[in-house]
């Protein structure tokens, strides 16, 4: 019996650990082709009309290659965007060139210019990088700083319900082209509410394996956070790209906050 082409590569190729998406961002559209960035950004565009967003400006906090900066740049918005990946940061810019992104990350967002952003969105569960609830306030407090009064702050998170139905226990594999192939095997950890996706990511320069872990927080315990230790107005928590109110089994839920005026 013939090996299959991963236990060929596995014999020839130096296996090498990788930060988050350093060796993925090569082959991460390619991955990520489901996700469909024009219905982000028409909910995204829905949710501001909604709720009065005061202007048209929009910080986009985790945003990847790009994708989503293009698709709301092309409804009439102008988005910038900041990631903790350079070789992600290379493509977004590469995409949208008159665009600023900056080397960044949550929650301390050192280096991302205040540009008076009336929106600041985090999306596709970026948040859910965050390790504790002490970051995810941390978090939350540094966006609030950033937003000028009236501003919203538009984030998702995934449900525990979510991980647990599509992405415990299921391993892919796909080759891509001649030269990229790679290996997701997720998982969900229940004791310590994390969902876990190994990468083994086959390229001309070797093997990389990154290991990406996201936080799963109870939609409750965030409400809780931003509610008692914020001092953000929480306009709503809706579900699934609709305008209905998220619950506890929800897949997804979009958390839309609003800077209160100073004199609130």
């Amino acid at each position: 019996m013939s090996q299959s082409p991963f236990a060929q590569l596995d014999g020839k190729l130096m296996r090498k650990k990788s930060i988050p998406y350093e060796q993925l961002a090569i082959i991460y559209n390619r991955v990520m082709r489901h996700v469909n960035y024009s219905q982000w950004a028409r909910y995204i565009t829905a949710v501001m009309q909604k709720q009065g967003a005061p202007g048209e400006k929009i910080l986009d906090i985790g945003c990847g290659t790009g994708e989503f900066i293009y698709e709301i740049g092309n409804l009439g918005f102008s988005a910038d965007g900041c990631d903790p990946s350079t070789s992600m940061l290379k493509i977004a810019q590469e995409k949208n060139p008159t665009r600023n992104f900056w080397l960044d990350r949550l929650p301390e967002l050192v280096y991302t210019q205040p540009q008076n952003y009336a929106v600041i969105t985090c999306l596709y569960d970026t948040m859910n990088y965050l390790d504790s609830a002490s970051t995810l306030l941390q978090a939350l407090q540094r966006v609030y700083e950033l937003l000028p009064p009236e501003g919203l702050f538009i984030f998702d998170v995934v449900s525990e319900e979510f991980c647990r139905l599509y992405f415990h226990e299921v391993d892919e594999k796909e080759i891509l082209n001649p030269k990229y192939a790679y290996v997701r095997e997720s998982y969900y950890h229940k004791a310590k509410t994390e969902q876990v996706n190994q990468f083994t990511i086959y390229t001309p320069e070797g093997i990389f394996e990154e290991k990406h872990i996201q936080k799963i927080f109870p939609f409750s315990q965030i409400e809780q956070i931003i509610t008692q230790n914020t001092s953000f107005e929480m306009i709503d928590v809706y579900e699934d790209f609709t305008f209905f109110t998220a619950g506890k089994n929800s897949n997804r839920a979009h958390f839309i906050l609003k800077k209160r005026l100073v004199n609130d």
